[in-house]
């Protein structure tokens, strides 16, 4: 009976053990391969600043006595540019969000940024490669107009996806032409303006569900639905 009641309590300290080893193989994957990559191989587009109160340094190299170069707010949105160990603390390349200051911060308050859809983008934004060879996820006509005194007509669209709200749509001019114009998290970031279009001014206004769209005299109105999907 004793030699028994040994065995039980060895098999269930074995137990304990093996429960404990898997336990903590499993948090070294998810801190090491997957939280701190770089959307080409397979991490998130953006991070979010989390679990700081104040601001989040952004400094100019991956090092505690870097130059402060910007105090990054609580929330604020970053482009993952990769992350790297240096000085026993792992650093990110990140970029503001929408284009801005680039520099470092430490990955230990950053998250996997939330896309307007509920998703985190990872992974490379193939959607411009895919629009540019007329590979789009749905076509159809949205409101367009060519000058400021000309009424909405309807033109037609094409739109590229690669998740979380980023998108390529390229919309026909009603008397030839193309007009591309950029989505990123859900948000219109530009159009492929040049220097033959006079440098076009590039503005967005929301109204409910609508991304109301200005390059230079031309207005688009781009509903969420063709951006996200669904």
């Amino acid at each position: 009976m004793r030699e028994r009641l040994l065995f039980k309590k060895r098999m269930m300290l074995i137990r304990i053990v093996c429960t404990l080893m898997l336990i903590i193989a499993s948090h070294g994957v998810v801190a090491s391969e997957v939280d701190y990559l770089s959307p080409e191989e397979g991490g998130p587009r953006n991070w979010q600043v989390s679990g700081i109160t104040t601001a989040l340094n952004l400094r100019e190299e991956p090092s505690l006595e870097a130059r402060v170069i910007k105090r990054l707010p609580p929330d604020t949105i970053l482009d993952n540019l990769g992350c790297q160990q240096a000085v026993g603390l792992t650093w990110c390349d990140v970029q503001e969000f929408g284009g801005g200051l680039r520099g470092y911060v430490a990955a230990e308050y950053l998250k996997p940024a939330l896309s307007p859809d509920g998703s985190v983008a990872t992974g490379p934004d193939t959607s411009a490669e895919r629009a540019g060879k007329g590979k789009y996820d749905a076509t159809g006509t949205i409101p367009c107009a060519q000058a400021l005194s000309q009424p909405m007509r309807e033109c037609d669209f094409g739109v590229s996806r690669a998740g979380g709200g980023y998108s390529t749509v390229v919309v026909r001019k009603p008397h030839g032409g193309s007009r591309v114009i950029y989505f990123r998290m859900g948000k219109a970031i530009g159009a492929d303006t040049s220097e033959a279009d006079g440098f076009h001014d590039f503005s967005v206004t929301r109204e409910e569900d609508l991304n109301m769209i200005r390059v230079g005299p031309e207005r688009y109105e781009i509903p969420d639905a063709v951006v996200l999907g669904g």
